[in-house]
């Protein structure tokens, strides 16, 4: 690597990251340099993108709270311009945003701008930190900006919307006529509360014969959940598929779904929804990721949260409602400012230090035209 490429030098690179980094590799007029680790700490996030795109690092546990990454250190520190993972569990960034600084490299954090728990939890002052020692911060989520501009008004940012497709796959499947199915997609673990979604859909298939649940996704809780589903005998008006990535399988049940849930707290499972034309019941109070902010374009639905008997009123709800804005138009907002060619544009820019021409809401002009 020479040190005039740019270069990322991340955790973990998902398998929803494929077209991102393809399209920021065909769309860079200088080569980027991809490095990631195998997976999240705890295991449950890995790599999962072609392996000719990135190179791949090696992760060491700190007392099972903290993560080191090791290999090709010599490259991320002399590349023009780096960005690293906006995690202070991430020692390694910690040491490379020092040594960068020292030597006068140009350095980017990227991720959230603050934890789940929030602005005012502990954690968000290391993340403050780490970003004042950074020279700029690339955001997941265009509602960020605001904030991010008010804790550090000197540093600039950029939005890299946490994006899954390609425009061309963020088109609305043809609905069929048979459409029956509630969706969920997304990991089964127990922050996402998938029993709260069971509980709810026992109650609500009682007034609905026809209406099916499919469940979508994989983790530790699968075998807790199928128990549920037979105890309150509903198993048979329920389908497990497991893990699905294939892109046509995931337009297949999205054509012959009414509309999704997410009983937990939301993220990339909203853009993947309303990128195929489907709304979305979401909880009320849940420390929802940036994705929430797609709500502005419509096709988001909510219930009182923790509660199955106001999620079941409002799948049903959301069954006979007949003025849910067209498949096409929740499309069309998602291709337009959460695409993979939208992030990897984000990508490109902050790396050039180009400016991004956002206005002072933090989106883009033409998202207030919407």
């Amino acid at each position: 690597m020479k040190s005039d490429e740019l270069a990322i030098y991340l955790t973990v690179l998902p398998f929803y990251r494929q077209a991102c980094m393809e399209t920021l590799t065909d769309l860079s007029p200088n080569p980027v340099a991809l490095f990631a680790g195998p997976h999240q700490l705890g295991g449950s996030v890995r790599t999962g993108i072609g392996k000719e795109l990135y190179t791949p690092l090696r992760s060491l546990t700190v007392l099972n709270r903290a993560f080191f990454l090791t290999g090709h250190w010599n490259h991320a520190v002399r590349a023009r311009s780096l960005i690293l993972d906006l995690n202070p569990r991430c020692l390694s960034a910690w040491i490379l945003l020092g040594l960068r600084r020292v030597l006068g490299k140009r350095t980017l954090v990227w991720g959230h701008l603050h934890p789940r728990a929030g602005a005012s939890s502990r954690t968000a002052g290391l993340r403050r930190l780490m970003r004042s020692l950074a020279h700029g911060t690339v955001l997941y989520g265009y509602n960020s900006v605001q904030p991010a501009r008010q804790e550090l008004p000197n540093q600039p940012v950029w939005v890299a919307p946490n994006a899954l497709y390609n425009e061309t796959h963020l088109t609305p499947p043809l609905r069929q006529s048979e459409a029956n199915q509630i969706l969920y997609v997304g990991r089964l673990v127990t922050e996402k509360k998938v029993d709260l979604l069971i509980r709810a859909f026992a109650s609500f298939a009682r007034i609905n014969e026809d209406a099916r649940l499919t469940i979508i996704g994989e983790g530790e809780e699968r075998p807790a959940l199928e128990e549920l589903a037979r105890r309150l005998e509903c198993s048979a008006r329920i389908e497990f598929m497991g893990a699905v990535t294939s892109v046509a399988n995931l337009r297949n049940a999205y054509a012959r779904a009414r509309f999704s849930v997410s009983p937990g707290y939301v993220g990339l499972s909203l853009t993947q929804s309303l990128g195929f034309g489907t709304p979305m019941l979401v909880a009320n109070d849940e420390p929802h990721a940036p994705e929430i902010e797609l709500e502005r374009f419509g096709g988001v639905f909510r219930f009182t949260e923790n509660d199955p008997e106001a999620l079941a009123a409002g799948m049903n709800n959301l069954w006979l409602n007949d003025e849910i804005p067209s498949r096409e138009s929740l499309a069309a907002s998602v291709r337009k400012f959460y695409s993979a060619e939208t992030m990897a544009q984000g990508l490109l820019s902050s790396l050039a230090n180009e400016t991004q021409q956002l206005n002072e809401e933090g989106w883009p002009h033409e998202a207030t035209q919407q």
